[in-house]
């Protein structure tokens, strides 16, 4: 006796149908997906002043430090350490 396979892949009625909702689907979730950035996102993202007063005083550091004319005040160092470890 022979048995006919029943749920053979080339036969699917329904492929076609299923195929054609994949296709679907995938279009509206493309239409669907957006972004919005605040107007605060947008702010932040540009550089500010500080950025720019920031980057100059670094590169007045970085030019002492290499002609040898910065100096480090001990005292000032150990009492910003001492705040730092006793206050927290």
């Amino acid at each position: 006796m022979k048995i006919n396979s029943f749920n053979r892949p080339d036969t699917n009625p329904y492929s076609k149908q299923i195929n054609h909702v994949e296709k679907q689907t995938r279009t509206e979730r493309m239409d669907a997906d957006q972004i919005q950035i605040s107007k605060e996102a947008k702010e932040l993202q540009q550089s500010s002043r500080f950025d720019a007063e920031r980057k100059a005083r670094v590169e007045q550091l970085k030019n002492q430090i290499e002609q040898g004319n910065y100096k480090v005040d001990p005292k000032k160092v150990a009492y910003s350490m001492a705040k730092y470890y006793f206050n927290q």
